[in-house]
């Protein structure tokens, strides 16, 4: 037994050593794969980075950079490799002990610095790219500053005429630039190209400007010394037209306001000598806004003009329309206050509007009156009618309802007499199926509703009969019989159905009486309920008895009631 516990033990042992060599197998592998990076980050062209470097001149602020990328690196390759190297042997030497958790810490910080490394490598890289980008970019500013320049010197000397005064500081501005740009070519010749690219982006923006104040310049020349004198001859001639045709535009202040804009754009053009662009444009845009404006208030007038002649013949229509409905309604109020009456608030109505109307054509004369004159405002004319016919539309609104009103008098009337014969008609006729019913005797509710319609009826015969009539109480006071009317139908016909019900509904539960002792007791109180007029309880006690001897058949009775009535 003995013999056999030792030859388990060294066959555990023999596994547990082979385990240990295979993880540490393992673990070799990935020091291999460390190893291999290091080796493939050593190799990183670099040199080829720089080589974009000497494509530029090597001298001066570029040759500094070229070096200093060169130490940077080189001194990457020696300091952060060798760190990299000495975290590979410790992870190799932990191997050896079979110390696998500290053999991968270090793996890890090798990775780390090899990281570490490939990013100081792309940042180098990048460094060197935007360098050699920019320098290649400041030469096609510079070449487009060349071009600017031939191009600015020959517009000035082609079209003189074009850019007047401004043409000899335009000359001086552009011979300005010359010298920066001999000194962008010193700088690169130097090998100093961030200076070079200072330099070389001041001028350029500056010539790019230049070049759009050139363009502008003959169009800002010809708005001051053609496009707006134009304007102003043309406002000038077209009010005088105007005020000849009868319009009144001394608002618009034409003389005044054209004298001080020609004040202001005599401003212009020295401004545009001197180059003051901004300060040109500016007073050029309150010059146009100042014109709009005055346009704007031409326009006006001139709209204005065509809608008061296009209002002016429906105003009279109006007027005269509500003149004459105001006369019949005046006619029809005394004709009918005797039978009907009238509120005294709608005659107090008419009087208002009549005394409106008369108001509204006096102002309207008066306005046709200064229209007939050699200058008229027609925008003040325009609102002065724009009020007129507003107001002139309501009263006639207001008329005609107040007119719909007094015709639909004697229609209430008729109309409310249709009712109450109706209503009699029909209290009679429910009366006289309560009569003929088989019921015990008729519930005393019933004869007082009854009671309280024809009470309710006298009265309306009453006010029908009061002169002058008010239509607003008889119609209120027939509404409320007719509520009263169908209140009572309504009750008296539930009533019967229920009483009919709950008939058929014992006479149903007869045939049970002598082998359910039970429904004989509860159709004898349906009975006396029902003798008692309280249908409604009998045919629920009714219902209950018989739905336990022969269920559904109190639905089938009273689907068959529904069907015969």
């Amino acid at each position: 037994m003995i013999i056999y516990m030792i030859v388990l033990l060294i066959v555990l042992i023999l596994i547990g050593v082979g385990v240990l060599f295979y993880l540490r197998n393992q673990k070799r592998t990935a020091v291999g794969k460390v190893e291999l990076r290091k080796e493939e980050i050593k190799a990183l062209p670099f040199q080829n980075e720089l080589v974009k470097v000497k494509d530029l001149q090597l001298k001066g602020e570029a040759k500094m950079k070229f070096e200093d990328w060169k130490y940077s690196w080189q001194n990457v390759l020696k300091n952060d490799l060798d760190e990299s190297e000495l975290h590979i042997n410790e992870a190799d030497e932990a191997l050896d002990r079979f110390r696998f958790k500290e053999s991968s810490e270090r793996i890890d910080e090798s990775h780390q610095t090899l990281d570490s490394i490939e990013q100081k490598y792309q940042t180098l890289s990048a460094e060197i790219d935007d360098y050699v980008s920019r320098a290649k970019e400041d030469r096609i500013k510079y070449e487009e500053c060349r071009t600017i320049y031939r191009e600015a010197k020959r517009d000035v000397l082609a079209n003189r005429h074009q850019y007047g005064e401004a043409a000899r500081p335009l000359e001086e501005n552009i011979e300005r630039f010359l010298p920066a740009l001999t000194e962008y070519e010193q700088l690169t010749s130097e090998g100093n190209y961030e200076s070079a690219h200072f330099k070389i982006t001041e001028v350029h923006d500056q010539m790019t400007r230049l070049k759009s104040d050139m363009e502008e310049i003959p169009l800002l020349i010809r708005d001051v010394q053609k496009e707006l004198p134009g304007q102003f001859q043309e406002i000038r001639y077209g009010c005088r037209d105007l005020k000849v045709e009868g319009y009144n535009l001394d608002h618009v202040k034409v003389d005044s306001n054209l004298q001080t804009l020609k004040g202001k754009l005599n401003l212009v053009e020295p401004l545009i000598a001197r180059l003051q662009l901004d300060e040109a444009e500016e007073i050029i845009a309150d010059i146009n806004g100042t014109l709009d404006e005055m346009l704007e208030l031409v326009e006006i007038e001139v709209m204005a003009k065509n809608n008061v002649e296009k209002s002016k013949e429906l105003i009279t229509d109006e007027l005269f329309y509500a003149k004459d409905m105001n006369y019949t309604l005046r006619t029809e109020i005394e004709y009918v206050r005797d039978n009907y009456y009238i509120d005294e608030e709608d005659i107090q109505k008419v009087r208002q509007y009549d005394n409106e109307i008369q108001s509204l054509i006096a102002v309207y004369d008066e306005i046709l009156s200064e229209m007939a004159k050699s200058a008229v405002r027609y925008s003040e004319v325009e609102d002065n009618l724009t009020y007129i016919k507003d107001h002139v539309g309501t009263i006639n609104t207001e008329q005609e309802k107040l007119q719909q009103h007094l015709t639909a008098l004697r229609e209430y009337e008729r109309e409310a007499q249709s009712h109450t014969l109706k209503i009699q008609s029909r209290k009679e006729d429910v009366f006289r199926k309560l009569m003929a019913s088989n019921l015990s005797s008729i519930p005393e509710r019933f004869i007082i509703m009854k009671n309280e319609i024809d009470i309710e009826t006298r009265e309306a015969h009453a006010l029908f009969n009061k002169r002058p009539m008010h239509v607003e109480h008889v119609r209120d006071k027939v509404q409320k019989v007719l509520s009263m009317m169908n209140t009572f139908e309504q009750e008296v016909l539930t009533m019967l159905q229920q009483a009919s019900y709950a008939e058929a509904l014992i006479q149903y539960g007869n045939r049970y009486r002598k082998d359910h002792a039970d429904l004989n007791k509860d159709l004898i109180e349906a009975e006396r309920l029902f003798s008692n007029n309280r249908y409604k309880r009998a045919v629920e006690i009714a219902e209950t008895a018989i739905e336990r001897v022969s269920p559904g058949a109190p639905v089938q009775i009273e689907k068959r009631m529904n069907e015969m009535n």
